[in-house]
C-alpha cells in the first residue's frame, strides 16, 4: 500500500505545483479510511464535503442513466464510465472541495478492498484560509481539469446530437 508523503502526494494531479513545504502541509489534513468490496464511497445525487485519493485497490465510477427497454417503457440503469486503481493517482469527489453541500454527479463503488485517503472541505478551507498560495495552485489545476472534461462532454453532446438526428431521419 502507498504511503501518504510528499513524494507521493507530487504524483497526485492537483497537488503537481505545490512545494514540498505545501505538500506537507497538505498532507496534515488527509485522514485514512478503509472499505470493503462492494462498498459505496459516493452515491450520485448525493451531498459530499469530502475528496477521496484511492491508495490502495480499485473503484469503479457510473452514472445512472434512464434506458428504454424494448416494449416495458423506461428504466433506469448504471453505466460504468471508468475503473480506476491505486496505480493510477486518481482522486475523486474534488469538486466538493470547492462547492458547500456539492450534489455528486457520479457514484463510486469498491471493487476491492480500498484504502483511500480523504480530505474534508472544511479542513482544506482552513489550510487555504492561511495558506492561499496553496487554493491558488490547486484551483488552477482544478479549473483545467474541469474545462478538459466539459470540452469532452461537449464533443460528446454534439457526436450523441448528430446520431440521434441520423437515426430520427431513417
Amino acid at each position: 500500500m502507498k504511503k501518504i508523503d510528499v513524494g507521493f502526494l507530487k504524483k497526485i494531479p492537483i497537488f503537481l505545483e505545490l512545494s514540498d513545504d505545501k505538500l506537507e502541509m497538505i498532507k496534515n489534513i488527509i485522514k485514512e479510511k478503509t472499505v470493503e468490496t462492494e462498498s459505496v464511497i459516493i452515491k450520485e445525487g448525493t451531498k459530499g464535503t469530502e475528496m477521496f485519493i484511492l491508495l490502495d485497490g480499485e473503484v469503479e465510477v457510473s452514472k445512472t442513466l434512464l434506458l428504454k427497454i424494448s416494449g416495458r417503457g423506461m428504466n433506469q440503469g448504471d453505466k460504468s464510465l471508468i475503473r480506476l486503481t491505486g496505480n493510477d493517482y486518481a482522486f475523486f469527489g474534488e469538486m466538493a472541495l470547492f462547492v458547500e453541500n456539492a450534489d455528486r454527479s457520479a457514484s463510486v463503488i469498491a471493487k476491492s478492498r480500498c484504502v483511500l485517503a480523504i480530505i474534508e472541505q472544511e479542513d482544506f478551507f482552513k489550510l487555504t484560509e492561511s495558506d492561499h498560495e496553496i487554493g491558488y495552485h490547486v484551483l488552477k489545476i482544478i479549473v483545467k481539469i474541469i474545462s478538459n472534461r466539459l470540452d469532452k462532454t461537449s464533443k460528446d453532446v454534439l457526436k450523441l446530437t448528430t446520431a440521434l438526428s441520423l437515426a430520427l431521419e431513417r
